[in-house]
């Protein structure tokens, strides 16, 4: 699944992708709490805001929980009954049968406001199983953690000790806004604080399945975005030979992903590619140096897709 998507304000809108919309929740009719940090390196500024549907003083009382189940039909319904009896609110989740008829997944942020803390629940459950209770005889096995959301509420992306300086953006209103249209209407202090960024502005929008929050960055003005798409041996060394022919023209990755397809033979490499500073040609000039360049390279290397990206 894409986890970003790319857009631009319009007047002090921001419209969200309907695909990382629905993973997170935020949707026509969802609230969506907010937070802004600016980010300062070498004399260049840019910011981020981070958008959820669970504010901030509700942290400490969510975690998330990720149940291991049989494949069978019942289990997720025990699921729910275990902690519905229990007074704890579902709220973001996801489950996915791994193994048909064998085994499935269901990750999930949970509140324990009316139940207690983490670790109760823990002990409870595993009670049950030593137990063998027929409640839970179709559920596996439970893992807690603790959940990540507070993190991007009140830290950044980038760890203690870097050259990155980040700072909060404060707003007065701390309520929440209303998704209206698939639109998120970006509070004015923070239109108000972003130099050079207004009407028209292009941004990044990237989902964070790991603490359920989207993440919205201005992006330059001038930017030209192109999708490639490689499959290439499945060796160390393999990806770097393909980023250094980007590097080697200017052309800077902002996405990369990798799938391995057959252990130690094959692999896709998907990149987003800044490509505005390329000076050698045109669009297609590069997409045929980059074939040019994968040909020399040995153990089968090569470009099976290349679309410019519209924002």
């Amino acid at each position: 699944m894409q986890l970003y998507d790319f857009g631009r304000i319009q007047g002090s809108k921001v419209r969200i992708g309907e695909q990382i919309g629905r993973l997170l929740g935020l949707v026509d009719g969802s609230q969506a709490f907010s937070a802004m940090f600016r980010y300062e390196q070498n004399g260049n500024a840019s910011y981020e805001i981070v958008l959820s549907t669970i504010g901030p003083e509700n942290y400490r009382e969510i975690c998330n929980v990720t149940f291991y189940l049989i494949d069978v039909p019942g289990a997720c319904a025990q699921v729910a009954k275990f902690l519905g009896e229990r007074n704890i609110d579902i709220l973001n989740s996801v489950s996915l049968s791994m193994i048909s008829d064998v085994c499935m997944v269901w990750r999930m942020m949970v509140d324990l406001s009316y139940y207690g803390d983490s670790g109760a629940l823990k002990e409870e459950f595993e009670g049950m199983k030593r137990q063998r209770s027929s409640a839970v005889s179709k559920v596996d096995s439970m893992v807690v953690e603790a959940s990540k959301i507070s993190d991007r509420y009140t830290k950044w992306v980038v760890p203690a000790g870097s050259m990155v300086k980040v700072k909060p953006v404060r707003k007065a209103q701390k309520g929440p806004s209303v998704i209206k249209d698939m639109g998120f209407e970006i509070p004015q202090e923070f239109m108000q604080a972003m130099e050079g960024v207004g009407d028209g502005t292009p941004v990044i929008m990237v989902a964070d399945q790991d603490s359920w929050v989207l993440s919205i960055s201005p992006l330059k003005e001038g930017l030209r975005m192109v999708q490639m798409d490689f499959v290439i041996p499945d060796r160390p060394g393999a990806i770097f030979e393909v980023a250094r022919s980007m590097a080697d023209h200017d052309i800077n990755l902002m996405s990369v992903k990798t799938k391995v397809l057959v252990y130690y033979e094959t692999m896709s490499l998907a990149v987003v590619a800044d490509v505005s500073r390329y000076k050698d040609g045109d669009l297609e000039a590069l997409r045929s140096k980059t074939e040019e360049h994968l040909a020399r390279l040995k153990g089968g290397f090569k470009l099976v897709g290349f679309k410019p990206i519209e924002v």
